[in-house]
């Protein structure tokens, strides 16, 4: 690998796999996966999570199913701690993050300003697209749901009950459970002082 072209720090990643160990090629992985994130981040690819932002630049990546794989693997290391993996088997996956990010790092070189900023209009696009879905389709269902307690016999008893119901919780659990609140706190405070009265000289 040419770290110089990507200008990353490898040598944790690498000083792992030297280890010769199992738990060494894990962490290696481990470390791998750390340097993508960072990259990522540093370059500000869009995206609350590493899935999301390898969403994003994925049709930038030659070898994605590789990506895929080692990220799996990378997975199987976090939730299954005697998952064992072979030298062999973590540099091919370790090659696999390099190449992702060498692609990576050669796209952003060769797209324009103009072209990154349309990228982001369109992923920024998509996700105020499916808000607005979310805060519609709830609009919606609240609409759908007062038609219901208002023009539907079911709806005014069950409008009816509601009413009832929150009455009784309020006027009632509510209104009892605050004066047995004070009333034990009241309590406590005169136990409290009586006690601190008795200890002084």
């Amino acid at each position: 690998m040419n770290e110089n072209k990507l200008g990353l720090n490898w040598s944790a990643a690498e000083k792992a796999l030297a280890e010769g160990t199992y738990s060494g090629y894990k962490m290696g992985i481990l470390e791998t996966e750390k340097i993508l994130e960072e990259m990522l981040a540093s370059k500000q690819v869009p995206g609350k999570s590493t899935d999301q932002k390898i969403k994003y630049v994925q049709r930038f990546l030659s070898l994605p199913d590789k990506l895929e794989y080692g990220r799996n693997i990378y997975r199987r290391i976090i939730h299954e701690p005697h998952f064992e993996i072979s030298r062999e088997e973590t540099k091919h996956i370790i090659l696999g993050y390099w190449q992702a990010m060498l692609d990576l790092e050669e796209a952003i070189a060769s797209l324009t300003v103009w072209e990154k900023t349309v990228m982001r209009l369109k992923y920024y696009s998509g996700l105020a697209l499916k808000k607005i879905k979310i805060i519609g389709g709830s609009i919606l269902g609240i609409a759908a749901f007062i038609w219901f307690l208002a023009e539907t016999p079911a709806g005014k008893s069950a409008a009816n009950f509601i009413a009832k119901t929150n009455h009784f919780f309020i006027f009632t659990i509510l209104f009892w459970s605050v004066i047995i609140i004070f009333a034990l706190a009241a309590a406590g405070l005169i136990f409290f002082l009586v006690t601190r009265t008795k200890k002084r000289f």
